[in-house]
């Protein structure tokens, strides 16, 4: 991790990054690496979830980027719960230009047989716009463990989640908790998945596969030696 420089987290909803590398990202933070989030989908007038929902949605980015000091958030707009239907060629179209214009040597992508299907569509664009040939800069490419997501793959159907890469997080995870508690509607109570005992069981068991007090855990499908 010391000779990143970039990094550019891609979430198809907000959360996505907390819940993913929430941890990873604050210790990158505190190495003084460049960050950036970008956000495939947007809330805002959702005919699925309404004004109101869209308007709690913009002040929750808002409240993350501050925590996380991103150095930039883009949010396209691509309506959350129809990018399923979008011509890839599109959305493929749309990464690429966020990626030419952070040129990131570090990208984090949901994991292509997460349960969501926008997530499964996110990481086949994502994956076509982040080649070599297209994007030179980008140097390794990471797919998270996403709660509620990333843990309901239907198992044995497709692959499951094996961790390459795990990262000591020891010492952040009280402040992903914080992070995670920010989105309101999106946490409940254990054992719903998406709760601070969830997180915090999670971050244990990568920690005790990797030596660490706490650890999250990653898959590394591409990496480049310069």
């Amino acid at each position: 991790m010391n000779n990143w420089k970039k990094i550019l987290v891609v979430a198809v909803h907000p959360d996505d990054e907390t819940l993913g590398c929430g941890a990873t990202l604050l210790r990158l933070g505190q190495m003084n690496k460049e960050l950036h989030w970008l956000i495939l989908t947007t809330s805002a007038g959702s005919k699925i979830f309404g004004k109101e929902y869209g308007e709690k949605r913009r002040q929750e980015i808002e409240q993350i980027k501050k925590l996380y000091s991103f150095a930039s958030c883009i949010e396209l707009p691509n309506e959350t719960g129809y990018m399923e239907g979008m011509q890839k060629v599109e959305l493929v179209g749309q990464i690429i230009k966020v990626i030419r214009q952070i040129q990131p040597d570090t990208i984090f992508l949901p994991f292509p047989w997460d349960a969501h299907k926008e997530h499964q569509t996110a990481f086949d664009a994502a994956y076509s716009a982040s080649k070599a040939f297209r994007n030179p800069y980008v140097e390794r490419l990471f797919v998270m463990e996403t709660l509620s997501e990333t843990d309901y793959a239907p198992v044995p159907l497709v692959p499951s989640f094996s961790p390459t890469h795990f990262v000591n997080v020891s010492g952040f995870i009280d402040k992903k908790v914080e992070a995670l508690n920010i989105y309101k509607s999106e946490v409940g109570a254990y054992p719903f998945p998406r709760s601070e005992v969830s997180v915090r069981s999670l971050a244990k068991y990568r920690g005790g596969q990797s030596g660490f007090e706490d650890a999250e855990a990653f898959m590394c499908i591409k990496e480049r030696y310069l």
